[in-house]
C-alpha cells in the first residue's frame, strides 16, 4: 500500500513538473503539426506540406490557441517577476532595545586550544567493539 501511495505520488510530481514547465502545450502543438501534415499531404506533395506545416504562414486553430496560451503565461510570468521584486527589497527596519534588559546572542564555536581539535579519523581503530 506504501509503495502504491509513493508511485503516485511520484507520477503527480511528474504531471506537475510537465505542467508546469509547459509540456502541455508542447504536446498539443506536435499534436497540431502532425494533424497539419496529415491534412496537407492530401492535397499536396509531402515536402510542400512539410514546409507549410513549419513555415508559420498557415497556422491552424490548435496552433493559434497553443501560440495565444503561451503570451499569457509569458505576460503572467513578467507580473509575477514583478511582484517578487518588491517583496524582495523591503524597506529599512530598525528595533530599539528595551530599557533594562539584558540581550544575548548565542553563536556557536570552539573557543579551545586549535591543536585539541580532533580532525579526520584515530590512526587505529579499536580492537574490540
Amino acid at each position: 500500500m506504501l509503495k502504491r501511495m509513493r508511485l503516485v505520488g511520484h507520477w503527480l510530481l511528474i504531471a506537475t513538473l510537465f505542467v508546469s514547465l509547459g509540456g502541455h502545450l508542447s504536446l498539443l502543438q506536435t499534436f497540431a503539426w502532425g494533424n497539419m501534415l496529415v491534412d496537407f499531404s492530401r492535397t499536396t506533395s509531402l515536402k510542400e506540406a512539410t514546409s507549410k506545416t513549419f513555415d508559420g504562414d498557415h497556422p491552424c486553430s490548435l496552433c493559434k490557441v497553443v501560440k495565444e496560451t503561451r503570451k499569457q503565461d509569458d505576460k503572467k510570468s513578467l507580473l509575477k517577476a514583478e511582484s517578487k521584486m518588491e517583496v524582495a527589497l523591503p524597506s529599512q527596519v530598525s528595533l530599539k532595545d528595551p530599557a533594562g534588559v539584558s540581550v544575548t546572542i548565542l553563536v556557536p564555536g570552539y573557543f579551545g586550544i586549535p591543536s585539541e581539535v580532533p580532525i579526520g579519523v584515530p590512526l587505529q581503530p579499536p580492537r574490540f567493539v
